[in-house]
């Protein structure tokens, strides 16, 4: 599957599962939509970044992983401190729509990393 269509499928997968828990929980839109936005960004940025250094060198795929999960955790961290320190909301739903977002977008980067190898 190509780079762009893949990345199309999880940005209309995050944002319309986005959509429709918040069409049952209104009250927690803002928190539910940046636990989702933060990690579909960076998986975004991880893909394409991914993908182009597959596309020049594919034995330095490891490299940018190791590289890419430093920067995604180092993000993470100043991201959650910014959120906790300038944004008031209820923290559980944000924590919830976060971590499974995560977890998704990580599923669908290992699939992606197999389909290019494959």
């Amino acid at each position: 599957m190509p780079t762009v269509q893949f990345l199309i499928y999880i940005s209309v997968f995050c944002i319309g599962t986005w959509g429709l828990i918040v069409g049952g929980l209104e009250q927690f839109s803002k928190e539910i939509f940046l636990g989702m936005i933060a990690p579909l960004i960076v998986g975004i940025i991880s893909i394409l970044v991914l993908s182009e250094k597959y596309k020049k060198n594919p034995g330095n795929v490891t490299n940018v992983l190791i590289q890419s999960f430093v920067g995604k955790m180092i993000f993470y961290a100043l991201y959650f401190i910014y959120i906790f320190t300038f944004y008031t909301f209820n923290p559980l739903p944000f924590v919830i729509s976060f971590v499974s977002y995560f977890v998704t977008l990580h599923i669908c980067e290992a699939l992606f990393l197999r389909s290019i190898f494959n």
